[in-house]
């Protein structure tokens, strides 16, 4: 009998580790800081073999303005083997770039998805640490994922930017993107037609998040209500708001989703004019089966609401 089991736990430790785990020790892992570069990442490594897209921020915490790092975070940031920014100093909370790579592995690579992001609108001074990413020295608006047509820009973006560093699966990355780059193409066309229908294309903005959005819209953003991330206007300032609600003529207040609503409320209550809630697509579920169609719902969403608020023609 002891010679029987003997025998049969020799044969257990013999058998070898199943085949998972070597392809799980080959993957290459790749991480979005935030929850919209997430969505193009997972686009663009769609079926490509021995690549994991993970994210790194909750997909819950959208614009990481005031984000402190966890000690997750940091284990994070060192399994990956790529870093896919936003860039343009969204990511504040990863300091300037000598900082950031002290975060990663030495033989990490960053990729920078604002980097060829065409006609950059002015950032008005949210706080965001520029840092080094490609963009030294730039003052880009960095929520270049709130409009379809810079999202197709940074899908190609970061595309490029993969087959530079993986040149075996350099036409993998380029096919998908070609793919979501021309769906997202096809939506901001899809943005200026609305944009051409609409009866008043005068807005006040809660701040730049939506900037980008507008221009393919073809709307004039006035002001914005809070010019600085996260500083309320004086009563000084409501009141210049109100001023230039009523002699610009503006059709309405466009506010952010899930953030606080009261100033918004008071100035449309003072001008009476409508206040519509559009989602800058900065945060959203962490299960997507199928990114852009969330993405293009969204948009979507985002149109025909403002086709209510604005009328058309």
């Amino acid at each position: 009998m002891k010679i029987l089991f003997s025998l049969l736990l020799c044969l257990g430790l013999c058998v070898p580790l199943p085949a998972v785990s070597a392809k799980a020790a080959s993957e290459r892992v790749f991480t979005a800081t935030i929850f919209p570069v997430w969505l193009l990442l997972r686009e663009v490594t769609h079926d490509v073999p021995g690549v994991e897209a993970t994210l790194l921020l909750p997909a819950a915490s959208g614009c990481p303005h005031d984000y402190a790092m966890t000690p997750a975070d940091r284990r994070a940031l060192f399994r990956a083997d790529v870093l896919v920014l936003n860039g343009l100093g969204l990511e504040g909370f990863l300091g300037d770039d000598g900082r950031t790579r002290s975060l990663l592995k030495p033989e990490a690579a960053i990729v920078d998805a604002s980097r060829g992001v065409q006609d950059l609108l002015p950032d008005e001074g949210h706080g965001h640490d520029h840092g080094d990413h490609e963009h030294h020295g730039c003052s880009g608006n960095p929520h270049i994922f709130a409009a379809p047509s810079t999202m197709a820009d940074m899908v190609r973006s970061i595309a490029d930017q993969l087959a530079e560093l993986d040149s075996e699966r350099a036409s993998l990355y380029r096919a998908n993107a070609s793919r979501a780059a021309q769906r997202l193409e096809a939506l901001a066309a899809e943005c200026r037609r609305v944009g051409e229908s609409l009866g008043a294309r005068s807005i006040v903005t809660q701040h730049s998040a939506l900037d980008y959005l507008a221009r393919d819209l073809g709307l004039t953003v006035k002001a914005h209500i809070q010019p600085h991330e996260g500083q309320e206007p004086s009563a000084r300032d409501m009141l210049e708001l109100v001023r230039l609600i009523r002699a610009e003529g503006v059709a309405a207040l466009i506010l952010e989703s899930g953030s606080p609503d009261r100033i918004g409320r008071t100035l449309a209550a003072e001008t009476d004019i409508p206040r519509v809630m559009l989602d800058t697509a900065s945060n959203g579920p962490d299960d997507l089966p199928h990114p852009l169609d969330w993405y293009e719902t969204i948009i979507r969403d985002n149109l025909r609401a403002l086709e209510q608020a604005l009328g058309t023609r």
